[in-house]
């Protein structure tokens, strides 16, 4: 998820000034709060509502008062509960439109206020991201708290939960993206956020990585294998609600083969490919794992479906042509064994032939890749076709002789 700036929305026309066009005259604390507005002593003004309200709990109009007030404070949170207790009481119709507006304005104003403050540590960061690198942590975390303020004002917008989650991207806190990101699709019902989450797992996913590449770069047996189960618990989270994703299925494979566990990857790629029998991916990815697991018949049909799926599909094809390597020379190897009497059996020789068949399309596909003509060569060579084999190898010396 790149860095990039947020969109706002536009304010609604709404007065500060609280009018009080039709309001019926009350108590001496209610007179007072509206005279003390007037005079713009919003401190008194907020004593004489609290006196009020705590007199009167049901009074709508001191009660939305108190909200408005709370909104030229910034205080959003207390200024949202406040609104809420007013759109609760008896007499709450009569002020419906008033309190939904100050809703609004809470919101716009706290959604607005958010992405500015991310923008400017956008802008930060892209002129000096080590000599201000303090203050983009600081502006992004005052734009997280708007944000919060935002969904507290408007629990249902879309927008609180996009906006929020690529800021807590950018501070690199996956967890709270995630969190909050779940939380938008419970509350909005929306499919927008689906790829922001699959997202945040994919970007958890190579933070973690990362660390295991240093881990074992370092000769950490005991941390890499701690950081390959947190990265399995993430990816088995995030496969969980996107069973379907190809992109979470090839992360999940190629952890478990990397960690040693390629027999447990088998079941949830059949599952998807019984869900998606065609899918290139699907195919490709369990004829990886069972040809990581020596069952190298079993893996050649899933390298066919993924070529049915693209001819020109590269890593298909060069797992396909390995395989068949491997089984002709399994086979030569048995053929050859000097303690047996049994007659000298080449069939083994097919399988260097289909081997070479899926290498040349391969030095079709990239004609100057000098290792793909090695790879042919040796096909050749194997399969008892000296001058191809010869001719491959001519090919590949006059290739790395340009570079």
């Amino acid at each position: 998820m790149k860095q990039f700036p947020l969109l706002s929305v536009c304010i609604s026309v709404i007065f500060l000034v609280l009018l009080f066009t039709g309001f019926q005259c009350g108590s001496s604390e209610m007179t007072s709060a509206k005279l003390y507005i007037s005079q713009k002593n919003y401190e008194k003004a907020d004593t004489a509502l609290m006196r009020e309200i705590e007199k009167n709990p049901q009074n709508t109009e001191a009660l939305y008062l108190l909200g408005r007030l709370k909104l030229d404070q910034d205080n959003i949170p207390k200024a949202i509960e406040v609104l809420d207790k007013a759109a609760a009481t008896t007499n709450a119709k009569e002020f419906e439109k008033d309190i939904t507006l100050a809703r609004t304005y809470a919101w716009q104003v706290s959604l607005n206020k958010g992405a500015s403050l991310y923008n400017r540590s956008v802008t930060l960061a892209r002129e000096a991201p080590e000599a201000k690198k303090d203050s983009i942590r600081l502006y992004r975390e005052a734009a997280i708290t708007a944000y919060r303020d935002a969904i507290t004002a408007s629990p249902d917008s879309t927008m609180n939960y996009q906006n929020l989650a690529i800021d807590q991207f950018a501070l690199g806190d996956y967890d709270a993206e995630i969190a909050t990101l779940k939380e938008g699709i419970d509350r909005t019902k929306s499919h927008s956020l689906d790829a922001l989450l699959i997202d945040a797992y994919s970007a958890k996913y190579n933070w973690i990585n990362q660390k295991i590449q240093t881990a074992e770069a370092a000769g950490n047996k005991q941390e890499a294998s701690e950081l390959y189960t947190q990265a399995l618990t993430t990816i088995g989270q995030a496969r969980s609600l996107y069973p379907d994703n190809s992109d979470l299925a090839a992360m999940e494979i190629d952890l478990y083969v990397r960690s040693g566990k390629a027999e447990q990857a088998k079941p949830s790629i059949r599952i998807a490919l019984q869900k998606d029998p065609a899918n290139k991916v699907y195919n490709y990815n369990l004829g990886v794992l069972l040809l990581q697991t020596d069952s190298l018949k079993e893996a050649v049909p899933y390298f066919e479906k993924a070529l049915d799926a693209d001819k020109d599909y590269e890593p298909a094809l060069q797992n396909i042509a390995v395989t068949h390597m491997k089984l002709g020379d399994r086979m030569k190897k048995a053929a050859q064994d000097p303690g047996s009497k049994k007659e000298i059996n080449k069939s083994y020789i097919e399988h260097f032939k289909k081997a070479a068949g899926y290498f040349q399309r391969l030095t079709e596909l990239k004609p100057d890749e000098a290792n793909y003509w090695d790879y042919l060569a040796s096909a050749y060579a194997n399969a008892d076709m000296v001058k191809d084999a010869k001719k491959a190898l001519e090919k590949s010396d006059a290739i790395r002789k340009k570079k």
